[in-house]
């Protein structure tokens, strides 16, 4: 009395050919909707490039530091541009002089303090011309062209030494 559907093996139900192209649908449909979900969350977290701070001009304005606050020798002051930190100081001889304030050892902000740059991280110093006179940092100050503009401070890139050999 056994039913000849009973004693089918399990292989034979899968060999079904309308069954195997809707599991294949089902599954390509599956991944597609897999991949539609993760492309815009990649987009999302993938890191963005990281915009110019110069600007399509190739200067940016200085913030929270007037022409009249840098305007004698032995004057400095931290301010900043496009959100990052800023150093200018009158050099005794007169020079204007501006550094990127970051600190080449942690990244930590450095200070004007007269007749020096002083970073409060790790006790880093640096002379008015951005060089690591004592303590960790490897590297000078990243030295940035400084000029008065229309009563205004800006900021530029310091053009790169010809190299010649």
């Amino acid at each position: 009395m056994t039913n000849d559907k009973d004693e089918q093996s399990p292989g034979e139900a899968s060999q079904d050919p309308s069954r195997r192209r809707f599991l294949l649908t089902l599954g390509g449909l599956g991944a597609l909707w897999c991949g539609a979900a993760a492309y815009p969350t990649y987009k999302y977290l993938a890191p963005q490039p990281v915009p110019d701070p110069f600007g399509k001009e190739g200067k940016a304005q200085v913030d929270k530091i007037s022409p009249a606050e840098v305007a004698q020798p032995g004057m400095g002051k931290n301010g900043g541009y496009a959100n990052r930190g800023l150093v200018v100081l009158r050099k005794p001889d007169g020079t204007l002089k501006a550094f990127d304030a970051k600190c080449s050892h942690a990244g930590c902000n450095v200070a004007f303090e007269g007749d020096k740059l002083h970073c409060p991280c790790h006790g880093g110093t640096y002379d008015l011309d951005g060089k690591n006179i004592a303590g960790p940092p490897p590297r000078p100050l990243t030295e940035l062209k400084v000029f008065e503009e229309n009563g205004l401070l800006y900021v530029a890139r310091l053009a790169a030494p010809n190299k010649q050999g």
